[in-house]
């Protein structure tokens, strides 16, 4: 005889986790963006007076050299901790001759990322030799491409923290409800791009140029329009998280068991973006450490689970032939560290890639760059050729953001969630 659960007896708030236990998910997909949270705030509440200056309590001096701690972490990010998470998607795939054998296309046609930079940054050099270009509007061209390369690191990140909402929707059977996905998907869709928006328009911000946000300079200025958008952004994103956890409040009162590690996740990373972009110059210009440490280190997490299922567990000695390298890599977590370090060396991820941008840019330069375009100085012909090495490395990362749109995609590939184990 089969009989109805009385209400009474139903969770009301669900705690599925994604790796198995409230301990493993806290270490690696909320315990990071924590760090990041206090380091937002420890930089917050040292901040000296004034717009970009360096509070003392992060500054030393070290055998007579003046060293910036915050600076710091920004010097040694990139090549310990943002390097190993882009050779997670190599280990994940190049390495892999089944992924090959599905994915060629994807490969070799992606690898096109890295010339589409430098492309976009020298066409509008080209365009004045050849059939005109506005007279000292080219490097404009450079500062469009960095802000949509800023624009796609965010977007790619964004993405991510909502894959792993829908992944915690997954193990807590929260799919069903059409009604309950809508608003989930209208709160944070919209709610994670309001700071970033709030710290474009703040009257504090400066953009690459050293200038207020293109789109908000002109005519009305600056502290006008920037200052009531600023507003506008903080508070449109305090009155839609009302909404939202009105919302939620409500369906736990109808006896709708609420998602626990989806809520917890979506305060977490809407907290730590709100206070990481919306209130202060210094705390805003570190956004890439303190948001980014929290994607790499769940990205590496992902990673792993999936590369230890599908590789590192029992296989016949038929398919290890086929997956010997991955199988290698994903059952010594040291062989993987050390191969994202070297990853990161290889393709010019640390502080010696803007050694290599500069010494790029006088070969550059030497080689007559400046009179191939008749009419730019030897100045500005080095500033070029910087820039479109800085391009060309940069090309490693885009390359990452977009192999990585395509390769998890969870809701399509029934073999990735099983190797994940949230298969519905």
């Amino acid at each position: 005889m089969v009989t109805a659960t009385p209400t009474a007896f139903m969770p009301r708030v669900k705690w599925s986790w994604l790796w198995g236990s409230r301990k493993t998910d806290v270490a690696w997909t909320f315990m990071p963006f924590w760090a990041g949270l206090v380091l937002a705030i420890a930089l917050y509440l040292t901040t000296s007076t004034g717009v970009m200056n360096q509070p003392p309590a992060w500054s030393l001096n070290l055998f007579g050299h003046p060293i910036h701690i915050a600076a710091l972490l920004l010097y040694v990010y990139s090549p310990l901790i943002d390097a190993p998470h882009l050779w997670a998607t190599i280990a994940r795939t190049y390495t892999d001759r089944e992924e090959w054998a599905q994915r060629r296309r994807l490969f070799l046609g992606s690898l096109g990322w890295f010339l589409i930079g430098p492309v976009v940054i020298l066409l509008p050099y080209v365009l004045r030799a050849t059939v005109g270009f506005p007279a000292g509007k080219e490097p404009s061209v450079w500062l469009l491409w960095t802000r949509f390369f800023e624009f796609y690191a965010l977007f790619h990140i964004a993405k991510q923290h909502w894959g792993f909402i829908s992944l915690y929707k997954r193990k807590n059977a929260d799919m069903a409800d059409a009604r309950e996905n809508a608003a989930d998907a209208l709160f944070f869709k919209t709610a994670i791009w309001l700071p970033y928006l709030a710290m474009l328009s703040a009257p504090w911000y400066v953009d690459f140029d050293g200038q207020p946000f293109t789109f908000l300079s002109g005519a009305i200025g600056q502290h006008t329009l920037g200052w009531l958008l600023h507003a506008a952004c903080n508070v449109l994103l305090v009155v839609l998280s009302a909404a939202y956890a009105l919302f939620q409040y409500d369906q736990w009162r109808k006896g709708i068991a609420r998602n626990g590690p989806k809520l917890a996740y979506i305060a977490t990373v809407i907290g730590l973006y709100f206070i990481t972009f919306s209130f202060n110059p210094l705390v805003a210009t570190f956004w890439v450490v303190i948001t980014g440490f929290g994607h790499c280190v769940q990205y590496h997490r992902v990673v792993w689970a999936y590369g230890a299922n599908k590789y590192a567990g029992p296989k016949t000695k038929e398919v290890d032939a086929v997956v010997a390298l991955p199988t290698r890599i994903f059952a010594s977590p040291g062989l993987y560290i050390a191969l994202g370090v070297v990853y990161g060396i290889v393709t010019l991820q640390g502080p010696h890639g803007l050694h290599i941008q500069q010494w790029v840019g006088h070969a550059f330069d030497g080689s007559g760059l400046h009179r191939l375009f008749a009419y730019l100085n030897q100045h500005d012909a080095l500033n070029l050729g910087t820039r479109l090495a800085g391009a060309f490395i940069g090309g490693t990362r885009l390359h990452h953001f977009y192999v990585d749109s395509k390769i998890w995609r969870v809701s399509k590939n029934a073999a990735l969630a099983k190797n994940l184990n949230v298969a519905a």
